[in-house]
């Protein structure tokens, strides 16, 4: 057997093409690589709450002819806040300002308001309040926040309860005690349903969403939710309870014997929980789109506690508030995650894994198993975003008083700095203060420092 061997010149070489081709696209896929991990750590530094700068004033602008009246606020968008003051002749003007150059032009102004009890900022829109007339009616104004033009007034009695849900406006009508559903958008009223159980029987549906956004020192959302759940829940007859979706005025799922007319009932997410209102409370849950059958009941263990208010205050759990105690449960199973002696418990600020509520001493801190993390006596907690709080003295003396900022995942408190200003004229939001400083006056603060700024 013999074998041939091929001179040099005859063997068949690896073609050039295909070796740059390769080295090509190896080329690309490394830079491809290098991007995506480039653009995960951005993503990540972006999603961690910038670090708490010591507030910065940014500027100071004064309105002339103010009148030194209440209802003077100020409410943030993004870079834009919305600011109104009560003026001269009863008028009241409202104008939206660049947070970043406050002393500047102004996006738009309104001037024509009159006879102002207050207003608020709501997704889209600002919403207007005017003062009852001798009649007891009073007239909710909603302008376009990109115009300050108004779009749709709707007239309420002072007797009435109204809310805004999204783009749905819902009025309790206390003169023929009936529920009333507007759609702001087409002006076109969507349902009138008999509502014989009252004003407080109707609950609007909680979220998570909700529970990102910053709050008052009171707990109240002072922005709206990116999502907002469009229902409600009702009493009706037979201790009965009503999902309502507010889009088409009908009910989704109607159950009776589920509630009594003391009943505590808190629609959260695609649940309904129902607690009895005396001692030895049990608490129910229910899938409301089944509302005719409980999913889990859970009984309070001291049969003298009686229940304070049903909140959640996790993306899973809610909590059972009694005057000296407060439980956590699994909203899907009832398990107790933690049960916790605590006096005095409210205004519960959940922000991811962390509980921020107040007692009777100030603020405190709990992590996710209800352990105390940290507590900071003769304060006040408002949420100023999804990973962060604000403190603020429960009684702040007069002139300036300091403001601190505390991170939610570690309980590490950044003092702020003093300011001379009226709480409840003030807003808030990741990256910014404003509050009014004076009749006419308001004047605007940074926050926040971003992570590229290298002053974390």
């Amino acid at each position: 057997m013999r074998t041939h061997t091929l001179a040099d010149g005859l063997r068949p070489r690896r073609s050039l093409w295909l070796s740059r081709r390769a080295r090509w696209t190896a080329a690309v896929v490394a830079v491809l690589v290098v991007a995506v991990a480039a653009g995960a750590v951005v993503y990540r530094f972006n999603q961690h709450p910038y670090a708490f700068d010591r507030l910065t004033r940014i500027g100071e602008v004064t309105f002339p002819g103010a009148a030194d009246e209440p209802g003077i606020r100020a409410f943030l968008d993004g870079n834009r806040a919305f600011i109104g003051h009560p003026a001269a002749g009863g008028h009241f003007h409202l104008r939206a300002v660049d947070v970043e150059k406050p002393a500047g032009a102004p996006i738009w102004t309104n001037t024509s308001l009159t006879g102002v009890e207050s207003f608020s900022y709501a997704r889209g829109s600002v919403v207007v309040v005017s003062r009852p007339d001798r009649a007891g009616l009073r007239t909710i104004t909603l302008l376009n926040a990109s115009n300050g033009v108004p779009f749709i007034n709707l007239e309420v009695n002072r007797d009435d309860r109204w809310e805004l849900v999204g783009k749905y406006f819902v009025r309790y009508r206390a003169a023929d005690h009936k529920l009333v559903t507007t759609d702001v958008g087409t002006q076109k009223q969507i349902s009138a349903l008999d509502q014989p159980a009252g004003e407080h029987r109707f609950w609007l549906t909680d979220n998570w969403s909700h529970q990102q956004v910053p709050t008052s020192l009171d707990g109240a959302a002072i922005d709206e939710p990116i999502t907002v759940d469009p229902h409600l829940v009702r009493a009706v007859a037979g201790d009965g309870v009503e999902v309502l979706s507010l889009s088409s005025g009908k009910p989704d799922d109607t159950a009776q014997g589920v509630a009594g007319p003391e009943d505590i009932v808190y629609p959260y997410a695609e649940q309904v929980f129902v607690a009895g209102n005396g001692t030895g409370y049990r608490v129910h849950a229910h899938d409301r789109l089944k509302l005719g059958k409980a999913q889990w009941t859970w009984t309070s263990p001291d049969q003298q506690a009686k229940l304070g208010e049903l909140v959640t205050c996790g993306e899973r759990l809610v909590c059972a508030v009694e005057a000296r105690r407060v439980t956590a449960l699994d909203i899907r199973t009832g398990r107790v995650e933690y049960r916790i002696d605590i006096d005095g418990a409210r205004t519960l600020l959940p922000v991811g894994q962390r509980l921020m509520l107040r007692d009777a001493t100030g603020a405190v801190l709990l992590d996710d198993t209800g352990h105390v993390m940290r507590r900071w006596p003769g304060q006040r907690p408002a949420r100023l975003d999804d990973g962060s709080y604000l403190l603020l003295p429960t009684d702040p003396p007069a002139g300036a008083f300091p403001w601190l900022g505390v991170q939610a995942d570690d309980g590490a408190t950044r003092e702020l700095g003093d300011v001379d200003v009226e709480p409840s004229t003030c807003t808030w939001s990741h990256t910014y203060v404003a509050c009014a400083s004076g009749p006419g006056q308001f004047v605007f603060y940074r926050v926040r420092a971003p992570w590229y700024s290298g002053r974390l």
